[in-house]
C-alpha cells in the first residue's frame, strides 16, 4: 500500500510539473498580450515559440544523458562529468548562435531590436535549455517530487514576476526579457544546485576533480547529432502544418485547424507524457542488465496506464466533441466545422499516445539512427502530402493524413522495437497487450454506435 501511495503521488507530481507550463501560459498570456500591446506581444509570441523548439533541440542531451543517469548503478559509473559536458556542449552551441544573432543583427535583419536585447533573448535560451536538461535528470534519477516542485515553483515565479513588471512599472519588451531572464537565471541556478546534489550521492569519486575537455563535448555532441535530426523532424511536422495551410488555403482556415489539433494533443502533451516519464527511468533500471521479468511486468503496467489515462479522456472528447468545443470556445460559426477536424484527428492522436512505449524501448537499446532516419522521412512524406492537399484546399485531408502520420509512426517504432534482439520480448508483450486493450476499446465504440444510431 506505501509503494503504491508513493507511485502516485510521485505521478500527480510529475503532472504538476508537465501541466505548469501550459497552465500558466493559459492564464498569463492573455494579459501579457493586453499590457504589450498586438505589435511588442507578436514578438514575444516569437521569442517564446523560438523557446518552446529550442527547449525540443537541446542537441539530444536531455535523451542521451537522461539514459545514463536512469541506469546507473550506485557508485558504479559517473554522472557528473557527463552533465557538465552537456553544459559545455550547450554553451558553446549558444555562443555560436549568439555570434550568428549580433552578426545578423549588424546587417539589418533584426531592425529595431538591439544587440542588448538580442543577447538576452539568447541567453534566456540557454538558461531555459539548461533547467530543462536538470529537470529531464532528476527524473531520470526517479527524484520525481523534487523535480516536479522545483519546475512547478520556478515557470510560476517565472510568470508573475513579469506580469507584476509590466503592469506596475513598464510594460516593455525590454522589461518583459529582463524580468524573465533574471528569474530564469534564478530557476537554472535552483535546478543546478538540486540536480548535481541528487545525482553526486551516486558518485564514488570527487566531483569536483570530474571537469570535462572541449573534446567530450564534441564527443557528446556527435553521439547526439541523430538525436538533433529526430527532434527537428518532430518540430517541422507538428508546426509546418499550419504556415502550409495559411499559404495555400487561407489565414482563417487555420483557426479551426489550429485549435482542433491543440484540442487533440491532449491525450499525447498532458495525459500520456507524465506516463512515460515516470515509467522510463524505472524501465531502463531493470533491462540494462538483460532481459528480466520485473522489466517485462513494468512494460506490461506501462502499457495499461498510458491506455488507462488516455482511452476514457479520448471517448469522453469523442462523443461530447460538440458540446465540449462549444464550452471551450464558445459559440461560433466555426465549431461546425473544428467538430469535424476533431473527430478525424482524434482516433490517430490516441494512437500516437502508445507511441511512447516503443520509444523508451528504442531509447534502452540507443537505436537514435532509425529514429533520426525514420522519423525524417515520415515527416517528408506527411509534409508533402500535406502541401499537396492543401493546394486542392482540402482541411480535411490533412486531418487525415496527421491521423495516419501518428497511427504509423507508432506502428514503425513498434515494429523496429520486434526486430531488434534486445527489445524484441519486451515489444511483443507490450504489442499483444496494446492490440488487446485496442480491440476492446473500438469493440466498445462500436457497441455502443450500433445502439445509439
Amino acid at each position: 500500500m506505501r509503494l503504491r501511495n508513493a507511485a502516485i503521488g510521485n505521478m500527480l507530481m510529475l503532472y504538476a510539473g508537465k501541466t505548469s507550463s501550459l497552465l500558466v501560459a493559459f492564464v498569463f498570456l492573455p494579459l501579457y498580450n493586453r499590457l504589450l500591446g498586438p505589435e511588442q506581444f507578436g514578438v514575444v509570441a516569437v521569442i517564446l515559440s523560438l523557446q518552446a523548439l529550442l527547449v525540443m533541440m537541446d542537441l539530444g542531451m536531455s535523451t542521451l544523458v537522461g539514459r545514463e543517469v536512469a541506469v546507473a548503478s550506485s557508485r558504479e559509473s559517473s554522472c557528473i562529468k557527463l552533465i557538465r559536458t552537456a553544459e559545455l556542449s550547450l554553451s558553446v552551441f549558444y555562443a555560436i548562435i549568439l555570434f550568428g544573432a549580433l552578426l545578423a543583427s549588424n546587417l539589418g535583419w533584426f531592425i529595431g531590436t538591439g544587440s542588448v536585447v538580442i543577447s538576452g533573448v539568447v541567453l534566456l535560451f540557454l538558461l531555459l535549455v539548461l533547467q530543462n536538461l536538470y529537470y529531464s535528470l532528476l527524473i531520470a534519477n526517479r527524484d520525481y517530487a523534487v523535480g516536479s516542485f522545483v519546475q512547478v515553483i520556478g515557470v510560476a515565479a517565472r510568470a508573475c514576476a513579469t506580469a507584476y513588471v509590466l503592469s506596475f512599472h513598464s510594460a516593455s519588451l525590454q522589461a518583459f526579457i529582463i524580468t524573465q531572464l533574471i528569474f530564469g537565471f534564478i530557476h537554472w541556478w535552483v535546478s543546478r544546485i538540486y540536480c548535481m546534489k541528487k545525482i553526486s550521492e551516486n558518485e564514488s569519486s570527487d566531483p569536483e576533480l570530474q571537469w570535462p575537455k572541449f573534446s567530450d563535448a564534441l564527443a557528446l555532441t556527435r553521439a547526439g547529432s541523430a538525436l538533433v535530426l529526430f527532434s527537428a523532424a518532430g518540430a517541422a511536422v507538428t508546426q509546418l502544418d499550419k504556415p502550409i495551410i495559411s499559404m495555400f488555403v487561407s489565414a482563417a482556415s487555420v483557426s479551426p485547424y489550429y485549435l482542433a489539433s491543440l484540442l487533440c494533443m491532449t491525450p499525447i502533451s498532458i495525459l500520456a507524457s507524465p506516463v512515460s516519464q515516470y515509467f522510463q527511468p524505472l524501465f531502463l533500471k531493470e533491462a540494462v542488465n538483460g532481459f528480466s521479468a520485473s522489466a517485462k511486468q513494468l512494460t506490461g503496467r506501462f502499457v495499461y496506464s498510458i491506455f488507462l489515462v488516455t482511452a476514457l479522456p479520448t471517448l469522453v472528447l469523442w462523443w461530447f466533441r460538440a458540446p465540449i468545443i462549444d464550452i471551450w470556445v464558445g459559440e461560433s460559426g466555426d465549431n461546425v466545422i473544428l467538430s469535424r477536424y476533431v473527430e478525424i484527428l482524434l482516433p490517430g492522436l490516441a494512437v500516437g499516445a502508445l507511441g511512447f512505449v516503443p520509444y523508451n524501448l528504442l531509447v534502452f537499446a540507443k537505436d537514435f539512427r532509425f529514429q533520426a532516419i525514420f522519423s525524417a522521412c515520415l515527416t517528408i512524406i506527411t509534409l508533402c502530402l500535406v502541401t499537396f492537399a492543401a493546394k486542392k484546399q482540402n482541411v480535411e485531408a490533412i486531418c487525415i493524413i496527421y491521423s495516419l502520420y501518428h497511427a504509423f509512426s507508432t506502428l514503425g517504432s513498434w515494429c523496429r522495437a520486434i526486430i531488434l534482439p534486445e527489445t524484441r520480448p519486451y515489444a511483443r508483450y507490450a504489442g499483444i497487450i496494446a492490440v488487446s486493450l485496442t480491440t476492446v476499446f473500438v469493440s466498445i465504440i462500436g457497441f455502443s454506435s450500433f445502439l445509439l444510431f
